[in-house]
């Protein structure tokens, strides 16, 4: 069975990839999730991964589905530490057979790595929003604004429209209209979020042409459009102008064209920091990865960026394949996911703007320290292996006396080093905020693809969307609605706590999740 298995993820990927990213005891951990292309089983790496994601291909994890996943459907999670269960918890986001948008909640089990399911967290997004179609192959991206607004998705209804549905403890499930009239070209669509409600949507929108959404809740058409690389002709279309009248500039005025591009088979990918600079990320028809950023915000149009200084990005397995994006606005890093030679291949970039080596997704905690230079780079990785080896050549006692000791004395270099990076980061915020208080950005400029300002905090929305007997009712209008409420995020705190191997086990979760699941329910 496991020799299966290994041969299986092999094979072509019918269904996406997905990525998300959690907070996990002061590291940032990237995950990812794909569909199993034979079974149909959507595979997940290891809820306990610790500052990389692992993924072992022996015994793969899967997310269990009361209502399954329809073949090659999109898939989109999101999750995050939840503070009360002290795990983490995901909301997956897929499309069924009969065509509906569903969500399922699961909790991790810290030993095992897998997530189970809360039976009860299960629900038709789109018929709970009243969403009046869904496409039978509409794609689908998922934005969670946390305690400044709550989950946001995106999909395609059966006029091949990009729509939007949104939830909040305010309103459950609501259908909010379309984010373009315009019909499109493919099913793909790509999202990122800046900051609170900067939420921007991606999506091919004709052969050569990707649009670009971005939400404003001032303005009175909420939505504004631009046209990648071909902009669109003047006034700027929003959310409200009608089709035919979104017309682009002529061909000739097109700074670029896009390498590789199919908007029928082309997945989009969105990337964007706290400054609201956006990158856009695909694997093309030359099966390589290419990137464009937005010159100066935005003003200066769009470009494309080069390959990493230091080579090219691995060439997919597949044209136009399914790849697996991760952007954390706050610090600014970028993990991207996709098969190359027979593996899973993942490419890191840093706050500082700089792509590690492409490599192997770990598929083992006992891997996790292995070959990782995060820590380095400023992302602290760690990994969570508590594997241990034996010379051979000493008594147990002695081997536990050793661990004590040099336990010990990591602990004591790892604080002083925690303590200097964090004098250094407090540093760097102060350089910022007198470059800004000076009209500038510490940078000077946006440089390709270099994001601007380099971020001194991590910090985390600890919330969970909250869910009460009467949650996810249909709305009694379809029109759409404006969700309010802003609350800042919650900061992790500065203290450090540094636990023995098999210590962070704090709550124990039951084989049958009531437990854990009982407390998601009782914190929302």
């Amino acid at each position: 069975m496991a020799t299966a298995t290994v041969l299986l993820l092999a094979q072509p990927v019918l269904g996406s990839m997905a990525g998300w990213y959690t907070w996990t005891t002061y590291e940032l951990t990237p995950h990812f999730a794909l569909q199993d292309s034979s079974s149909g089983d959507i595979l997940h790496s290891a809820c306990n991964s610790n500052g990389s994601a692992v993924f072992p291909t022996d015994e793969p994890h899967r997310f269990h589905l009361d209502v399954p996943a329809r073949s090659a459907t999109p898939l989109q999670v999101r999750g995050w530490w939840d503070e009360d269960l002290n795990t983490p918890v995901a909301y997956l986001f897929y499309q069924a057979d009969d065509t509906k948008i569903m969500n399922a909640l699961f909790i991790c089990n810290l030993t095992t790595g897998n997530y189970f399911a809360d039976p009860n967290e299960v629900y038709s997004v789109s018929d709970d929003a009243g969403a009046p179609s869904v496409h039978e192959t509409s794609g689908l991206a998922v934005e969670d604004l946390g305690d400044a607004g709550g989950f946001r998705v995106f999909y395609h209804d059966e006029d091949e429209r990009v729509n939007m549905v949104a939830w909040d403890e305010d309103t459950d499930w609501i259908y909010l209209g379309p984010v373009s009239r315009k019909s499109v070209t493919g099913r793909s669509i790509g999202s990122a979020l800046a900051d609170d409600r900067a939420v921007s949507v991606a999506f091919p929108h004709d052969n050569g042409n990707i649009a670009v959404a971005q939400f404003n809740e001032t303005a009175e058409d909420q939505w504004s459009l631009v046209s990648v690389p071909r902009p669109f002709a003047r006034p700027v279309p929003t959310n409200e102008t009608n089709a035919s009248n979104m017309t682009l500039v002529r061909a000739d005025d097109a700074p670029f064209s896009l390498i590789g591009f199919s908007a029928s088979n082309t997945e989009v990918h969105l990337a964007a920091n706290i400054h609201n600079y956006r990158r856009i990320f695909y694997l093309g028809t030359d099966r390589r990865m290419h990137q464009l950023y937005e010159v100066d915000g935005g003003r200066g149009g769009w470009d494309i960026a080069g390959d990493p200084e230091d080579g090219e990005w691995p060439v997919a397995d597949n044209v136009s394949a399914s790849m697996a994006l991760i952007s954390e606005p706050e610090t600014g890093v970028i993990w991207v996911y996709y098969h190359s030679g027979g593996e899973i291949m993942e490419m890191y970039q840093n706050g500082f703007n700089i792509w590690r080596e492409p490599r192997i997704a770990l598929k083992s905690n006992g891997t996790a320290n292995e070959d990782d230079s995060n820590v380095d780079e400023g992302n602290g990785d760690s990994g969570n292996s508590n594997d241990n080896t034996s010379d051979g050549g000493l008594s147990t006692g002695a081997q536990a006396g050793i661990g004590v000791g040099v336990g010990l004395a990591v602990l004591g270099v790892a604080a002083a080093v925690f303590f200097f990076i964090r004098r250094r980061k407090l540093a760097a915020s102060a350089e910022e905020e007198a470059a800004a208080a000076a009209g500038g950005s510490p940078d000077g400029e946006n440089k390709p693809p270099v994001y601007s300002g380099v971020p001194t905090t991590h910090s985390q929305s600890w919330h969970q969307p909250g869910y009460g007997d009467d949650a996810h009712k249909s709305p009694a209008t379809a029109e759409p609605a404006e969700l309010t409420s802003t609350t800042a995020p919650q900061e992790l705190p500065t203290s450090v706590r540094y636990e023995l191997p098999g210590d962070y086990h704090h709550q124990e979760l039951g084989t049958d999740g009531e437990i854990g699941a009982a407390a998601v329910r009782e914190s929302r």
